[in-house]
Order: structure tokens, then sequence, then C-alpha cells
């Protein structure tokens, strides 16, 4: 009798338990600064129903090949830099290449979906007789890599679309970027 009793009131428990976990709507995790900022843009970039994921890319490209340069003296690869980087750039429009590769990355997957990742390395492709410090992004799309890299396109001598959407594994691009640390992107 005493056995029931117990399992009665732990029965009914559990179902008190159960309505009471279904009855509480989950919470959505609250969007960061970066993530409203990128959201909007992409909103006034591109169209959500009518642009291809590839036309988006272009048009973000675009955007970014317009904002400023501003150089960063005595960068510091902290924990969660990109994320600062980005903001900063999406607020002022102008900044690093850290800071152009950072907001692309973030307005990238923002736009896609696509895994989306900031490369931190050297480049010759300013001066190819010099290697210098540069950031840049690179996308995984199908299963590929490719690099997106609006800063050297921009300022770059005579490199207008050079460096959108090119294959980590072509040639010029393997002669041109040394790869020496990757953060992946996540809002």
């Amino acid at each position: 009798m005493k056995r029931r009793k117990i399992r009665y009131k732990l029965a009914l428990w559990l179902l008190v338990l159960c309505t009471c976990m279904i009855a509480v709507p989950v919470q959505a995790a609250k969007k960061t600064a970066l993530e409203k900022k990128a959201e909007s843009i992409v909103k006034k970039q591109t169209n959500e129903k009518k642009d291809s994921k590839k036309q988006k890319l272009k048009k973000l490209f675009q955007y970014m090949e317009k904002c400023g340069y501003q150089r960063t003296i005595g960068f510091k690869n902290k924990k969660g830099w990109e994320k600062t980087y980005a903001l900063e750039m999406l607020k002022k429009r102008k900044g690093s290449c850290y800071h152009y590769a950072a907001a692309y990355a973030f307005l990238a997957k923002k736009a896609t979906g696509y895994t989306a990742r900031v490369c931190i390395g050297k480049t010759n492709g300013f001066n190819a007789k010099r290697w210098q410090q540069h950031a840049w992004c690179e996308l995984k799309i199908k299963g590929k890599w490719y690099i997106f890299d609006p800063n050297m396109d921009q300022y770059a001598a005579k490199c207008s679309g050079k460096y959108y959407w090119k294959s980590i594994s072509d040639k010029k691009m393997k002669k041109t970027y040394r790869r020496e640390k990757t953060i992946t992107v996540a809002f």
C-alpha cells in the first residue's frame, strides 16, 4: 500500500513537472550588437528573397570595398578580437585588413550560413618583393575553401576582382598568401 502511494505521488510530480516544462516558453538567445549590426547591413545591402547566396556575397564584398582604410599598429591576437574588430568596422566603415577580414566573415556568415573563417598570416599581394602581416576571409562553399579579401582587392595595385571567390588551391593564391592561424567565426 505504501509503495503504491509513493509511486502515485512520484508519477503525479513527474506529470506536473513535465507540464510545467512544456508550458514555459524557451527564450531565444539575446542577439549581440555585432549580430544586430550584421543583420541590418545584410538586410539593407541584399534582397533576402530574390538574391542567391552568390549574389549576396558579391553585394557584401562590394559594400566592404567602399569602406576606408585605417592602419592598426600592434595588432594583438587576443581571444574574441575578431568580434571587436568586425563591429568597429561595421560601425565606423574604416579599418585595417584585420577589420575588413572579420567584418566580411561575419557578414557572409549572416547572409549565407556558410562556414566563415578569418585567416591571419602574411601576403606579398601588396608588394611582390615583400611579405607583410595580413588578414583575410575564407568561406567554405560546397566543401571547398575560397578566399574573399576585400581589403587586398581594393588597395593592391590593379586588383579589382582578383581576390573575390578565389580557391585556396589556386597556384597564384598559394604564392600570395601564407596562412598562420585561422579563427572560425560564430555570433
